[in-house]
């Protein structure tokens, strides 16, 4: 497995704004932050050992300090190579609701059915868009199959039909589902980790503000943080144009921070606010369900994580998709690829805790 890249160099001070809307990030020295190039270099190794990453971004006061590629039979060690999100998509999936709602066309306490019916989604009639927000919407039959997994480099096997919804035959597929999910569980009543309800908020976006989710999430969210190698799969984006929330993101490490760095600042990007501080702040906060999840954010409120401050919140995707923010640092540290073995969030804080928190 090769590896590339380097310490990103530079004089710049600290506490530097973001990157504009078309601009490329901010980069300084790890030392101009607080941090030790020797200490990252060696965190970096060791992820690079923990199965098949791509890449690993750290920034910190607004400013790329230090990033790492590696190359395998799944991904190119590039900057711009774009790695598949996995359920780390639900953060940016939370986002397109925030920007929605920021916009005016949402209320959190909205009945989903204002702007689709159940009969269409499988929701339950009294579902509100917290609930699919937190995970606690009491689920729908009317599901997309899974995201597909990355490819090797070598298979050019076209790209299969858009995933389309399907409604199974009375019950969920999902394991240890409750009784009566996607039937007639209440919503509220339960925390239940299933990212096929949460899908159904693309449609409700497009309902909502009468533009496509796929050209909504392009428009309102990654073109105004600069994401410059984001996109769907080809079989996340459904006939009706609507995107996936649950996963089939295309996203770079440097991307993946661009999200991090947005809640970071409370919503803001430069001078334009894309999400209400309200909205950040209760995303990142405890639901009433699971004290370790937000708005489709995982957090670390009960010490899940030991290795990591208990304030942090972060994206989390299958095999190890990750977008990690500690506030009272100031930092945001992205890491992406197929991970196998995978690696998991405790693990990725065993790793980075020396490089990170030391300081």
């Amino acid at each position: 497995m090769a590896a590339s890249g380097a310490v990103l160099a530079g004089g710049c001070a600290a506490r530097m704004a973001p990157p504009s809307r078309s601009g490329a990030w901010p980069q300084t020295s790890p030392a101009s932050v607080g941090l030790k190039k020797e200490a990252l270099e060696q965190a970096a190794h060791a992820m690079g050992q923990a199965g098949e990453r791509q890449g690993l971004v750290v920034v910190r006061d607004g400013a790329l300090v230090f990033e790492r590629y590696w190359a395998n039979d799944y991904h190119r060690a590039e900057p711009d190579w774009r790695n598949v999100s996995f359920s780390s998509g639900k953060s940016w999936g939370a986002t397109m609701v925030g920007r929605a709602i920021n916009l005016g066309h949402l209320a959190l306490d909205d009945p989903a059915s204002r702007y689709v019916d159940p009969s269409i989604t499988g929701l339950h009639p009294a579902t509100r868009i917290h609930h699919l927000l937190t995970m606690s919407s009491g689920g729908s039959l009317v599901v997309k199959p899974s995201s597909h997994p990355p490819r090797k480099l070598n298979d050019q096997t076209p790209p299969g039909p858009p995933d389309e919804y399907v409604r199974t035959e009375g019950k969920s597929k999902e394991p240890r589902a409750p009784e009566g999910y996607g039937i007639d569980l209440e919503p509220g009543t339960m925390f239940f980790y299933d990212g096929a309800a949460a899908d159904h908020l693309a449609e409700i976006v497009t309902a909502a503000t009468g533009m496509r989710s796929f050209d909504f999430m392009r428009n309102e969210v990654l073109e105004p943080l600069g994401c410059r190698n984001t996109g769907y799969q080809p079989e996340g984006v459904d006939s009706n144009g609507d995107i996936r929330i649950g996963g089939s993101m295309l996203i770079s490490c440097r991307d993946m921070a661009r999200l991090g760095q947005l809640y970071l600042q409370g919503g803001r990007w430069g001078s334009t606010r894309l999400l209400d501080a309200a909205f950040v702040d209760a995303a990142t906060s405890p639901s009433p369900g699971n004290p370790d999840y937000g708005f489709l954010w995982w957090l670390n409120t009960t010490g899940e994580i030991p290795a990591a401050p208990r304030s942090m919140f972060y994206a989390a995707g299958a095999l190890g998709q990750y977008c990690f923010v500690v506030p009272e640092r100031r930092l945001v540290v992205a890491t992406m690829g197929f991970g196998r073995p995978p690696l998991t969030p405790q693990r990725a804080w065993e790793i980075l805790a020396p490089a990170l928190l030391a300081s």
